[in-house]
């Protein structure tokens, strides 16, 4: 039996999963299709970063709180030896960032047989389910993979009209100029504000059968979903304004922006759209919360991998976070902020 298939009988057979998911658009899908197809469990967004000592709290209050048969980890790195000994029942782990050497733990990551192979979280999870390829294409193109597209445009060909084939484009050019592009910034909206709104965000896409609904508000959920996703698009519309003005400023590799919030986190979107928008540079996005700085870093240069650069970073100043090669995200102390920013530029 493979890996996978272990996986998808663990599911089976489990009578009260407890899922622990990313806040991103690939960490939602991910729990979607599989809360979709085996129809049980709860969910649980996490929002916390780096591996802390809030992370591993909020797992075991999650757990003493539901008593899962089986705990269910999707699209969430960094996760170490120490949380998986104290859940004391089975436990499944879902992801494609750097690999971690962890014991008693159903562990499936493409990178263990490729260490180039990071196919979104997502894709693993429609290989699981076999069905909803309409939420497995956002979760995935939202992590800027093609890996589904071909088999998406072969069925939502008019969401994605303007796009030929995979020999001619990238995974930015579907996200800010198709349909499917508009779907995944309105899943990546409904993970923001209070989280009394986004649970009921997450119980409305439960509902939804295909993406029309959706982008024409063809179902209520579809409209309610739409209508909140314009709400918080007009937020982000202003700050994107306010980092495209401080980016044509910006001399150099690195062009960095910062901007104060309480409530909703835009840092990664605006990454995303601020290197679509200027390739050839490297992007530090960073918000500021109470005594914190989290950073969105993405780099759309090849020799620059992300993950060496902040190592490099933190052997200087304390930090905590991680990623992929050409995306991560961060977390300091709000003071340390021009010296990261100096170091980053030194370092890249």
């Amino acid at each position: 039996m493979t890996k996978l298939e272990t996986i998808k009988t663990l599911l089976k057979k489990s009578h009260n999963p407890l899922y622990f998911y990313d806040d991103d658009a690939d960490g939602l899908v991910s729990y979607l299709l599989l809360k979709r197809k085996f129809e049980k469990g709860i969910g649980v967004i996490v929002r916390v970063r780096g591996m802390s000592l809030n992370e591993e709290g909020l797992y075991l209050k999650k757990i003493d709180e539901h008593n899962p048969d089986l705990v269910v980890f999707l699209d969430k790195p960094n996760l170490n030896q120490d949380v998986f000994d104290k859940i004391n029942v089975k436990k499944i782990w879902i992801d494609h960032h750097n690999i971690v050497n962890v014991k008693g733990v159903n562990y499936y990551n493409p990178r263990m047989r490729n260490r180039k192979d990071n196919k979104p979280t997502s894709y693993i999870c429609y290989k699981i389910t076999g069905k909803d390829l309409w939420l497995a294409a956002i979760g995935s193109v939202a992590d800027w993979s093609l890996v589904l597209f071909n088999d998406f445009k072969k069925d939502y060909g008019d969401l994605v009209e303007g796009v030929s084939s995979l020999n001619n484009i990238k995974a930015d050019d579907v996200l800010y100029n198709t349909k499917l592009g508009e779907l995944i910034r309105i899943f990546s909206f409904s993970l923001k504000g209070k989280i009394n709104e986004v649970s009921r965000n997450i119980e409305m896409i439960l509902k939804i059968n295909d993406p029309y609904e959706i982008l024409f508000k063809k179902s209520e959920n579809g409209k309610r979903l739409f209508e909140s996703a314009e709400r918080i698009s007009k937020k982000y519309d202003d700050l994107l304004k306010k980092a495209l003005d401080e980016s044509k400023k910006s001399k150099g590799r690195v062009i960095a922006f910062r901007y104060v919030s309480d409530q909703v986190s835009f840092t990664s979107d605006l990454a995303n759209e601020l290197v679509h928008r200027n390739p050839g540079r490297i992007i530090a996005v960073g918000r500021i919360k109470d005594e914190q700085m989290r950073i969105s870093l993405r780099s759309s240069v090849d020799d620059v991998e992300l993950p060496g650069v902040i190592h490099r970073i933190f052997s200087e100043i304390k930090g905590s976070g991680g990623g992929h090669e050409h995306a991560v995200a961060v977390e300091i102390h709000k003071d340390d902020y021009e010296r990261f920013i100096k170091l980053l530029r030194e370092y890249v």
